[in-house]
C-alpha cells in the first residue's frame, strides 16, 4: 500500500492556479435553458446529429475514464498538485457527458453502436495511458478534435441549445490544454536538465504518440463522411486542422520545456498557456 505524505508538497505555482481556476468555472447542465425551443425538427437532421455526436459522447465518456485511472497515479508520483487538477478535468468530462447524454433525449435519437462505428470505438482506446505524459499527447488529438467540432457547432448554429452547450465545453477546453501545456513544458524542462539525449528520444516518443492517435482519426470521420458533408462540415478540413494544431501544441511545450531548462524563458504565463499552438 503506498503511503502518503500527510503534508504534500503544493509549490508547483502554475498548477495550483490552474487547479483554483477550474474550481471557480464550474458549471452545470441545470444551468443550460432546455426549454429553450428547438430549431433540429427535420427528421434526417435528427438522424445525422445523432450520428454525428456518436463520436463527442463517446469521447466524453473515454475521457472521464482515463482521467480518472490517471488521478491516483499521479497521487502516487507525488504530483499532488497535477492530481488536484484532474479532479476537476474529470468533473469536466462527466458534465459534458451529461449534457450530450441529454441532449440526445432532446433529439429523440441514440447513439450509434460497437458494431455500426467501430472505427470511433478504435479511436477512443487509443487515449488510455498509465504515463501522465503519454496520456496527454494522445488525449491531446482528443480535446483539439472536440475543439474544433464545437467550434463548427457554434458557427453553424444548428441549435441554440447546442450552441450554448458548445460554448461551455470550450471554455472547459481551454482550460484543459492549457494543463496540457505547462505539464508538458515542465516535463520537458526536467528531462532536458537531465540529458538533451533523454528529452530528445521522449519528444520522439510523444509525437509518435500523436501521429499514431491521428491515424484511427481519419477513418471515424470517414464514417460520418455522409453527415459531415450534408451539415456543412469538411472533414478532409477538419482532419488536417487537427492534426497541425495537435503537432504544433506539442513542438510548444518541447521547445518551451527546452528553453526553460536553458534559462532562455520564464515559464509560460497560465493566461497564454491554453492558446499556445493554437
Amino acid at each position: 500500500m503506498k503511503i502518503y505524505k500527510v503534508l504534500p508538497d503544493l509549490s508547483r505555482e502554475r498548477h495550483m492556479k490552474i487547479w483554483h481556476k477550474a474550481l471557480r468555472s464550474q458549471w452545470s447542465a441545470t444551468d443550460i435553458k432546455w426549454d429553450t425551443p428547438q430549431r433540429i425538427t427535420n427528421h434526417r437532421l435528427k438522424d445525422q446529429m445523432g450520428r454525428i455526436l456518436t463520436p463527442v459522447l463517446m469521447g466524453e465518456q473515454a475521457a472521464l475514464y482515463s482521467v480518472s485511472g490517471l488521478i491516483p497515479i499521479l497521487g502516487k508520483l507525488g504530483e499532488v498538485e497535477s492530481q488536484f487538477y484532474l479532479t476537476t478535468w474529470a468533473v469536466d468530462e462527466a458534465r459534458h457527458t451529461e449534457l450530450f447524454a441529454n441532449f440526445y433525449g432532446r433529439l429523440d435519437r441514440e447513439p450509434m453502436p460497437i458494431r455500426r462505428f467501430p472505427a470511433g470505438y478504435l479511436f477512443q482506446s487509443q487515449i488510455v495511458s498509465d504515463d501522465p505524459a503519454e496520456w496527454l499527447s494522445g488525449v491531446l488529438v482528443s480535446e483539439v478534435i472536440a475543439k474544433k467540432l464545437m467550434e463548427e457547432f457554434r458557427r453553424l448554429d444548428l441549435d441554440p441549445l447546442l450552441s450554448d452547450i458548445a460554448h461551455g465545453v470550450l471554455r472547459d477546453e481551454a482550460r484543459h490544454l492549457g494543463f496540457n501545456h505547462i505539464y508538458l513544458e515542465d516535463r520537458f524542462c526536467e528531462l532536458h536538465q537531465n540529458t538533451e539525449d533523454q528529452g530528445r528520444a521522449y519528444a520522439e516518443q510523444l509525437h509518435a504518440r500523436v501521429d499514431s492517435v491521428l491515424g484511427y482519426l481519419q477513418p471515424m470521420l470517414d464514417a460520418l463522411a455522409t453527415e459531415l458533408d450534408e451539415i456543412g462540415i469538411d472533414r478532409i478540413e477538419l482532419f488536417d486542422k487537427v492534426g497541425d494544431e495537435a503537432r504544433q501544441r506539442l513542438d510548444r511545450s518541447i521547445r518551451a520545456g527546452h528553453r526553460l531548462a536553458e534559462g532562455k524563458q520564464e515559464a509560460s504565463p497560465l493566461a497564454e498557456a491554453a492558446l499556445i499552438g493554437a
